[in-house]
């Protein structure tokens, strides 16, 4: 009796120590699997924070989740910004933090009631991990190195806001996953030219004129927000001059070219078109009664229904499309000076037309700061690509 009375309280040590602590192990581990779950739903509905917590919620351990744990949870779910990826307008992630209070069995003899197990998981989306190839098209005409009245921008203001707004949206990518080449348009004269000016009016006219600036690769960052400034995509976008006339369709049928020529298979095709007006000209070595002349608002809106139709989606900003007292947003033809096209189509309408669907085009109607609008497209192109980024354990 008296070695029983001396051992008993070890055996209850080892009773508490194997089955107490081991079905709080077991809570733990099924509450981890609760809350990566819950985080995982509410991360693929940002960037609405509302919707994100609700959805987190629902799958929560929580009395009102759909994985609800009887072991006296306690639950937060927050959103926040992680600063390592894209994409926070204004949070990228979801947390879900979960407690529980767990009964003992053996443990209460030695004094031990309860204990608790806290598990922590974080969802992001965005974050880069949607594989794309995605060919960005800048307008780099004249008019970018104009003011909203038509009068000389020696700073080219306007050229220089896209320009930072592209740097912004490729910073929203992951170069593990995501490759980016670069189309402008007009062409670059040569090869060998790649940071030339384009002439005026005849900037189209050559066959061997380059759209294509940069091909597809990922080389335009180091790891998602950290830029490479030697690639050739950053590098052409740094010493890029703003000149020429408007032509949509050539520009866009390069960009899908790459994307076919150079895309990855299996991998989602994408085009984003920057332009600040209507398309005005067409190359000369086309005959005089070419749509691409006559009509290259409307040709535009035609050579991007071919590509959506190869499966390409197409997104869209239409920048300050209201200057020059709305001259910006007629689209004529053969020139500047030409008659309106026929049927009359607005810039707005082509680069709306482009696009593929409402969702996928965006309108800056006055000359302003890009930065937000193009992490914009950058959250709705990585839409729903959420994943764990990290647990905490008890």
């Amino acid at each position: 009796m008296v070695l029983l009375a001396i051992i008993l309280p070890v055996l209850m040590g080892i009773a508490a120590l194997v089955i107490d602590i081991g079905h709080g192990y077991l809570v733990q581990r099924r509450l981890q699997g609760v809350a990566d779950s819950a985080a995982l739903a509410g991360a693929a509905n940002l960037p609405s924070a509302s919707s994100a917590v609700s959805a987190a919620t629902s799958y929560g351990a929580g009395p009102s989740g759909a994985n609800a744990v009887p072991d006296n949870v306690t639950e937060s779910v927050t959103t926040k910004c992680l600063t390592t990826f894209g994409g926070c307008s204004p949070s990228n992630a979801v947390v879900v933090d979960e407690s529980a209070r767990v009964n003992t069995y053996f443990a209460r003899v030695l004094g031990i009631g309860t204990f608790t197990v806290h598990v922590k998981s974080t969802a992001c989306s965005p974050c880069g991990e949607k594989p794309l190839d995605i060919v960005v098209v800048l307008d780099r005409t004249l008019s970018m190195c104009m003011d909203h009245w038509g009068n000389s921008d020696p700073s080219c203001t306007d050229l220089n806001a896209a320009r930072n707004g592209i740097f912004t949206f490729l910073k929203q990518l992951d170069p593990a996953v995501d490759n980016v080449g670069l189309v402008e348009l007009p062409p670059a004269p040569s090869a060998s030219q790649l940071c030339a000016k384009p002439a005026l009016t005849t900037a189209y006219d050559s066959k061997s004129s380059p759209y294509v600036l940069a091909p597809l690769a990922n080389t335009y960052a180091t790891k998602a927000g950290t830029l490479n400034s030697s690639s050739p995509l950053v590098s052409t976008l740094t010493c890029t001059q703003g000149g020429g006339e408007t032509a949509y369709a050539l520009a866009l049928e390069a960009a899908q070219g790459e994307l076919v020529a150079h895309g990855r298979s299996g991998v989602q095709k994408m085009i984003l078109l920057f332009s600040d007006g209507a398309a005005n000209t067409g190359p000369a070595y086309l005959p005089s009664t070419s749509p691409y002349r006559v009509t290259p608002c409307h040709q535009g809106v035609s050579s991007a229904a071919t590509i959506k139709a190869a499966g390409t989606l197409i997104y869209s900003i239409g920048y300050d499309l209201d200057a020059l007292n709305g001259g910006a947003n007629t689209c004529q033809s053969m020139n500047v000076q030409g008659p309106p096209e026929s049927p009359a189509i607005t810039a707005y309408q082509a680069l709306q037309g482009i696009s593929s669907g409402p969702s996928y085009f965006y309108d800056q109607p006055s000359a302003t700061d890009l930065s937000s609008l193009f992490t914009a497209v950058a959250t709705n192109m990585l839409q729903g690509t959420a994943h764990l980024v990290s647990n905490a354990t008890p």
